[in-house]
């Protein structure tokens, strides 16, 4: 899967391959949701706190109703104005868990979705870069994580979403 506006010079950060099969992903994009492979409740703790910590201690992002997900809270850009373009496509989040089962959604620039893709870590939405949805071509579906070690990649890409996330 190529993602549109990611260049040919390939990865330029480092994220290791995601060891076995990709999950079992549901047949219709809406809701978009892993049916295997779910995250324990700790390590969606995990996750859900990894994301809560990014809004608490950095005054460049909160958390607020996510504007995808609509059942839980999104970690948001605070000054839009300062937002990448695939940030402002958005409102300004960057990215929600789903606390059922530990997968989550995250709007990254295009080699960094790329990145994610072609390591085995997540999968473009179905719908993202279609005209009249208001997915941006980047909406990237993050598996949840199996263990600690999948949990400490899916924080890499959290903090690499985040840090990436202004112009």
């Amino acid at each position: 899967m190529t993602v549109a506006g990611a260049s040919r010079a390939g990865r330029h950060w480092h994220l290791e391959p995601r060891r076995g099969p990709r999950p079992r992903i549901a047949p219709y994009p809406i809701p978009h949701r892993q049916l295997t492979d779910r995250a324990t409740p700790v390590l969606t703790d995990r996750i859900t706190g990894a994301v809560a910590t990014e809004a608490r201690t950095n005054n460049r992002y909160h958390l607020a109703r996510s504007h995808f997900e609509r059942r839980g809270d999104a970690l948001y850009l605070t000054d839009v104005t300062t937002a990448a373009p695939w940030i402002s496509r958005t409102n300004g989040e960057i990215l929600h868990v789903h606390e059922t089962e530990g997968s989550m959604h995250v709007v990254m620039q295009p080699d960094d979705a790329q990145t994610v893709i072609s390591a085995g870590w997540g999968e473009l939405h179905p719908l993202a870069g279609r005209p009249g949805l208001g997915l941006p071509e980047t909406y990237v579906f993050l598996y949840a994580p199996r263990d600690s070690d999948d949990a400490d990649r899916i924080e890499q890409i959290i903090h690499r979403a985040t840090a990436t996330s202004t112009i």
